[in-house]
């Protein structure tokens, strides 16, 4: 019986929560992306690792982006007192699209079953314990805002679990046209001073076949390696390597329907924020201009200066005029003409039709740039929530982007589950012939939602068609078990 740990449980929260937001301070994201796959290559030379460091400054700049810190973030003030920058108003254009991206996804149900008994009971009980479908939208989203993610198997206190990586957590360290077949995971955290890299490779033996290598190094500057050091230094319960006995890898890298026109050599996939920064920008200045309307908009009176009083500032000592708005009567006002007397609203009208108009034409092309149907998103209409199959009747192009996805997601759910027999095999919680002959399939669920009309309606033309039997309509109908439904069938035939 074999046990190993994940980095993912034995690292503090909190540490890691703050290490990764130190990471992506502006100017520090791209060192740290370089610095992964510099590391890489040093570390494991013998894997032959090609260029891939322009893959990781996309990555970077994609997640500077989706994060809410894109270039264009600030904007210089105008005017002759108000030097300095000022920050722009953001509309955060990409994170809505990867959540979109998501939810379009993994709105449905999804049932990953196995056609052994046992089997499917050990993928459920496993998948539940991970917090899978619970977890899983959130990775989802990252997973389209950096072009990819990984889901990795393991086993902590007895029992198969999942951890959920980002693309910017992950090395690729070798590949064929099917899938990446080792990789290395690493995790920096800081504990009395130190910077602590913890790398995780993943890969397989011709003779004592699928293992994993941990190596710790340590440094007191974050960018810096560092030198080796023990893994008892920091984590007590890892091993330097681990022979887990198992026949497919521990992890599955995930890349969205997206073709790679950057890197089309690359194993790893394109963030969708890559191709639409430009429109990504222009509707972050939109809505920047929208929302400043409403300042450069604001009530502007003019007043003849006989309504302007002075007042002595008691602590500088300097006059300043101003306008008393809540004065309702003025008195002993010298003026020559009626004229001078008259106050003038001179507030210019606000723009709101025509930046809602801009703003829209740019989500229409945000669309056009992202595969999905024209009107999917709108700035001012709220759709409401529609069904699969609202989609797929009135989105066709969304519809094709949605099954593209899941057809890829498909199969990396169906290697997720065999890395979870394969370790429960090498735990000892199934037996090798369970797992031999298993097949897994998954299936998505249309969650259509009809109102009673529609539902009475559809039974009635099932049922006259002899589709459908008058007890299972009544069952569905009124929402009963078999019993009530044929009281029910009875007492109307006596009628």
């Amino acid at each position: 019986m074999i046990f190993f740990y994940s980095i993912g449980f034995l690292l503090e929260t909190t540490v890691n929560i703050k290490i990764k937001n130190l990471c992506r301070l502006k100017g520090g994201g791209m060192e740290l992306f370089m610095s992964i796959y510099h590391h890489a290559c040093t570390l494991y030379p013998f894997e032959g690792l090609p260029d891939l460091s322009a893959d990781y400054n996309d990555i970077d700049a994609a997640y500077q982006i989706f994060s809410s810190d894109p270039p264009w973030k600030s904007a210089k003030k105008s005017g002759l007192y108000h030097s300095g920058y000022r920050t722009v108003n953001m509309l955060n254009a990409a994170k809505i699209l990867c959540d979109y991206f998501s939810q379009l996804i993994f709105s449905e149900q999804v049932s990953i079953c196995a056609d052994n008994a046992s089997c499917q009971e050990f993928i459920e009980s496993s998948l539940n314990s991970s917090g899978f479908r619970k977890k899983i939208p959130e990775w989802l989203s990252f997973a389209f805002a950096l072009g990819g993610g990984v889901i990795k198997s393991y086993i902590y206190n007895g029992r198969v679990c999942l951890d959920f990586v980002h693309a910017d957590r992950f090395i690729p360290l070798s590949w064929d046209n099917n899938s990446i077949t080792s990789g290395a995971f690493m995790s920096v955290t800081h504990n009395n001073g130190f910077f602590y890299t913890l790398f995780e490779r993943h890969a397989f033996d011709e003779n004592s076949g699928y293992f994993i290598e941990h190596r710790l190094y340590k440094s007191k500057y974050r960018n810096s390696l560092g030198d080796e050091c023990p893994l008892e230094e920091r984590y007590p319960l890892l091993s330097p390597v681990v022979f887990c006995g198992c026949s497919v890898p521990l992890f599955t890298y995930f890349r969205p329907a997206v073709s790679n026109n950057r890197h089309p050599d690359s194993p790893l996939g394109l963030s969708v924020i890559t191709n639409t920064t430009d429109t990504v920008k222009a509707l972050d200045i939109a809505f920047d201009s929208f929302s400043r309307e409403f300042v450069l908009g604001k009530k502007r009176i003019i007043v003849p200066s006989a309504c302007v009083q002075t007042v002595v500032d008691l602590q500088s000592g300097e006059q300043r005029q101003y306008f008393d708005a809540d004065d309702e009567a003025y008195v002993a006002l010298k003026c020559d003409e009626d004229s001078e007397l008259k106050i003038t609203d001179n507030t210019v009208s606000l723009r709101v039709e025509e930046h809602i108009d801009a703003i829209n034409a740019l989500l229409n092309i945000l669309c056009f740039q992202t595969g999905l149907s024209a009107g999917t998103f709108s700035f001012d209409v709220f759709k409401g929530v529609r069904t699969a199959t609202e989609i797929l009747y009135r989105d066709s192009k969304t519809a094709g982007t949605a099954k593209n996805n899941r057809n890829i997601l498909s199969e990396c759910f169906k290697s997720v589950a065999r890395s979870i027999l394969s370790l429960g095999v090498s735990a000892g919680h199934l037996t090798y012939e369970d797992t031999e002959h298993c097949q897994i399939t998954v299936g998505w669920h249309d969650g259509i939602v009809c109102d009673d009309n529609t539902l009475i309606d559809n039974n009635i033309k099932l049922v006259s068609a002899g589709l459908k039997s008058r007890l299972t309509a009544v069952m569905e109908i009124m929402k009963c078990d078999e019993k009530t439904a044929q009281e029910e069938i009875d007492r109307i035939s006596q009628q």
